[in-house]
């Protein structure tokens, strides 16, 4: 009596290790969807599946055979199958999981011990991605924990069977069990294996190899108990590059991750065996030393010896990086914290030397420690954090608006709405000192709606009020825009405040199209489908402002500041603005030049046919009422007089042709 491999049964426990599998693979490999397919004579089912936030796929979901799927083709083939982009793919542009936004594909094949066919594992994307080779790495070592999870299910219930028939094979019980006790113990010895993978990726950062920030702090908070502050001391550095987005922005991701990689194979290859270094986030490492040789005095020692070691890692972290043909230079900024001195608790060092770090890198040091004057930025941050807690709900946000002035009439045609603080304690309060701390605490989505909703009721107001062509702009924190429910949030309050779409116009700039092209395009054109006007702001600085225009349908483009503060003396910029504007005109799309602040620069921009200027030149932000009197009641007399202007002209016209 034998049973198919597609009846046997996997358990619960085998199914929970499988789940996490799949959470991790889609964690480490930063992908919505990681899968474990089963396969039947007629039929693939999604066995398990990651507990991303954005995964289409659900547990138990089933599609027939014979489509062409993915992982059909993996069973079929019994080999990987890698597709960077369905959608470029003439073999697989129609394929089924297109429906669902996967549109890149990795998987390997799983099988039972007996060859046939258990289904796939696989990894999903709704973007291009190649998939890195750590990626595929992973990929291929789970292949291997779910095969051994096979193999055991399989000998078991082999085992199962033995015991069955049993009676009629007496004489050879024996020599079966112990021959299948071994597979099993051979087995699990694989599986305890393979757990203990798993446990080293949930501590070390699957790119650089390094010690992640859970491990890290594990690690000082063990020493830091183990310390006796009259004897010896322990200094933690914090390292940050400096220019590590110019990197990713001029040379593309692959190459920032190549450079990230050599530089913590430099940090590692310093360090000692006292020494300890860690990758907290992005470009920021942090490292650890607790010298073996504590001398009488504690800090001056522990102070000289930190000094050198950071001397030496920023020494070798600015050494030139030879990848891929390109000869690239970076800087760091390292912030020192030591204890006993700065203090004795695992999280506040590393926070002070995070604090040093980023004063450092304001004052354009290699490396500096932590200070009285560090503490005041930590002091004044916390002071910004709960100040702007209640700053909403004690009314001390409002909205100033900068006129937008078309350069050929001289009429004002819209606005931007930006974001201004007064608090009773901290004075006005400049927005890029608080907009970081708003979008690193959470707030950014509950000040964002504040700034939509306020600019919206306003428009709408002037709209009845000032009935013209006059639009509000309003610039979208890339956290708000990354929120699936903000399209729809915007039509509430056009809706609410009864404004025609096409006077209100959103802005957004590069770095919220860098971070998921996928939900950027349909973010943008369920805006557009609105009625909304878009806008691509600061145009010109980031690496792929020209390829997002051939992407994204944007309504208009403005000049980013930076090319117009010199544009009277500077030929280069000079040239760059035309070529700007004359992008524009060859795609029918409207341009503002941002920074306006002379007579002559005004005239520059007037005469290479810029549609629209902003800047102090036209007038600074100001409250809405004052901005109401100062220029749309004047603006109302402006279009007047160029209606009549136009109609004496018509008359004069007719009269000379007839």
């Amino acid at each position: 009596m034998q049973t198919k491999s597609e009846q046997l049964k996997v358990s619960d426990e085998i199914f929970q290790g499988w789940q996490q599998t799949v959470n991790i693979i889609a964690e480490l490999a930063s992908i919505p969807a990681a899968l474990i397919m089963r396969i039947s004579h007629d039929s693939i089912q999604v066995f398990a599946t990651s507990e991303s936030s954005n995964n289409p796929y659900g547990r138990g979901m089933t599609e027939p055979l014979g489509q062409g799927l993915y992982c059909e083709t993996v069973v079929a083939d019994q080999s990987q199958l890698l597709i960077p982009n369905a959608l470029v793919n003439h073999d697989w542009k129609q394929n089924p999981d297109i429906a669902l936004g996967m549109i890149s594909y990795c998987g390997l094949p799983l099988n039972w011990p007996d060859g046939s066919p258990f289904g796939t594992i696989c990894m999903l994307d709704n973007k291009e991605n190649c998939y890195t080779p750590q990626a595929l790495s992973l990929l291929d070592r789970f292949r291997e924990t779910i095969e051994t999870d096979l193999r055991i299910i399989f000998e078991k219930h082999s085992f199962e069977l033995a015991n069955l028939q049993l009676e009629a094979r007496i004489t050879e019980r024996t020599q079966e069990l112990e021959a299948l006790n071994l597979k099993l113990s051979k087995e699990i010895d694989r599986r305890n294996a393979s757990e203990h993978t798993l446990q080293y990726n949930q501590q070390y950062d699957a790119l650089t190899g390094l010690a992640k920030r859970s491990a890290l702090m594990h690690s000082l908070e063990a020493q830091l108990e183990q310390l006796n502050p009259t004897r010896s001391g322990i200094a933690v550095l914090y390292l940050s590059l400096t220019n590590f987005k110019s990197i990713n922005n001029s040379y593309g991701h692959v190459i920032g991750d190549r450079v990230l990689r050599e530089l913590a194979r430099r940090i590692q290859s310093t360090l000692e065996h006292h020494q300890f270094a860690a990758r907290i986030i992005g470009d920021e490492f942090v490292i650890v030393s607790q010298p073996q040789k504590p001398g009488q005095t504690v800090c001056q020692d522990l102070k000289e010896q930190a000094l050198a070691l950071a001397h030496k890692i920023s020494k070798l972290s600015q050494n030139v990086y030879n990848i891929h043909g390109h000869s690239i230079t970076v800087s760091a900024s390292i912030g020192i914290a030591m204890a006993p001195h700065d203090g004795l608790e695992a999280a506040a060092l590393i926070q002070k030397a995070s604090a040093a770090m980023a004063a450092s890198k304001e004052d354009k040091l290699s490396y500096g420690f932590f200070s009285e004057a560090t503490e005041a930025l930590i002091n004044q941050r916390y002071l910004l954090e709960t100040h702007l807690a209640d700053a909403l709900e004690n009314d001390e946000l409002m909205l100033h608006y900068q006129p937008l002035i078309c350069t050929k009439t001289g009429v004002t045609v819209g606005a931007e709405a930006l974001l201004r603080w007064f608090s009773p304690v901290l004075g006005n309060v400049r927005p890029d000192q608080f907009i970081h701390v708003a979008e690193q605490t959470g707030q950014i989505m509950q000040i964002g709606s504040f700034v939509l909703r306020s600019a919206i009721r306003q428009a709408s107001r002037w709209h009845k009020q000032y009935p013209a062509d006059f639009r509000i702009a309003v610039n979208i924190s890339p956290i708000q825009f990354k929120d699936d429910q903000f399209a729809g949030y915007l039509a509430e309050l056009l809706d609410c405040y009864q404004l025609p779409a096409q006077y209100l116009e959103v802005e957004i700039t590069e770095g919220v199209l860098i971070e998921d092209e996928h939900r950027a395009v349909k973010t943008i054109r369920t805006i557009q489908e609105l009625g909304v006007r878009t806008s691509l702001d600061d145009f010109g600085t980031g690496y792929s402002s020209l390829s997002y225009l051939k992407k994204y349908s944007f309504d208009t483009l403005k000049i980013d500041r930076s090319f117009i503060a010199n544009i009277v003396d500077n030929k280069q910029d000079q040239k760059l603005a035309r070529g700007i504007i004359s992008i524009a005109r060859s795609l029918d799309l409207q341009v503002v030049a941002e920074g306006i602040e002379t007579a002559e620069q005004n005239r520059f921009i007037s005469q290479e046919g810029c549609d629209y200027g902003q800047g102090y030149y036209y007038g600074k932000p100001v409250p809405g009422d004052v901005f109401a009197i100062r220029y749309l009641k004047d603006n109302h007399t402006k279009q007047q007089a160029i209606q009549i202007c136009a109609m004496q002209n018509s008359l004069t016209n007719n009269k000379v042709a007839g």
